[in-house]
């Protein structure tokens, strides 16, 4: 595990970095120059969500951000991303994903631990207390084990439709109406949500794989998120 020097993740397949806050680092797997199979001294090293790292955010400050908005909200779009919570049993909301307007978030993806969901919940106008559409997924807490859940949110402006995938399926509980989708000018939040005039819901775990998409992906193109390549959308 490292914390980035320069405050940035590095870059990768030509993605954006990101600018990370105090308490994200990046976690490294095995540089294959010890293997335990063969060697009893070599210590064991997890391995990473996704590819040869991931993000690791502590749950208190942690967080990862984008220098702008990376999916116009006024128009449809996608986002995929990798996560695994720490704990069993979270204390609080924790948000993976979010996308501010001025007064509220655009779109949110979160852990509700009371509901035992991963929940995708947007406004329905950039104003304090606006109305939400909120769909949801059944899903335990990861315990900081497994590879992870992989969550796609999917915005269609021509259908007024907003779907979360959970592991590369939705279904009726997690599609709703959304007739009017609205533009934000925040950036990307990985890690955190607004909360007032500033940030909560921070999240304790892992991330990997964010990836974002203009326009609205099939269903059999979402199940080609987050395994380390982009989808084949032709």
């Amino acid at each position: 595990m490292e914390n980035a020097a320069d405050g940035a993740s590095p870059e990768q397949s030509d993605g954006a970095p990101l600018r990370l806050g105090t308490g994200a680092s990046i976690y490294r797997g095995a540089d294959n120059s010890c293997i335990p199979e063969l060697d009893p001294d070599c210590p064991y090293v997890p391995l990473p969500l996704v590819g040869d790292g991931h993000l690791r955010l502590d749950g208190e400050t942690g967080y990862a951000a984008a220098d702008g908005p990376v999916v116009d909200t006024g128009d449809s779009f996608t986002l995929g991303v990798v996560v695994r919570l720490a704990d069993s049993e979270p204390a609080h909301p924790m948000t993976v994903l979010s996308q501010a307007g001025e007064h509220t978030d655009a779109f949110k993806v979160r852990y509700e631990p009371s509901t035992y969901t991963w929940q995708l919940v947007m406004p329905e106008r950039d104003e304090v207390g606006a109305p939400e559409k909120v769909v949801s997924q059944i899903a335990g807490a990861d315990g900081g084990e497994g590879q992870g859940r992989r969550l796609a949110v999917v915005y269609d402006d021509g259908t007024d439709t907003i779907k979360l995938y959970l592991d590369g399926h939705t279904n009726a509980e997690a599609t709703a109406s959304l007739p009017d989708g609205w533009h934000s000018t925040g950036a990307l939040q990985i890690g955190r949500a607004k909360a007032g005039d500033g940030w909560g819901e921070y999240l304790h775990g892992d991330v990997d794989e964010v990836q974002a998409y203009a326009g609205v992906l099939r269903d059999m193109d979402v199940l080609g998120l987050g395994w380390g390549t982009d989808p084949c959308v032709c």
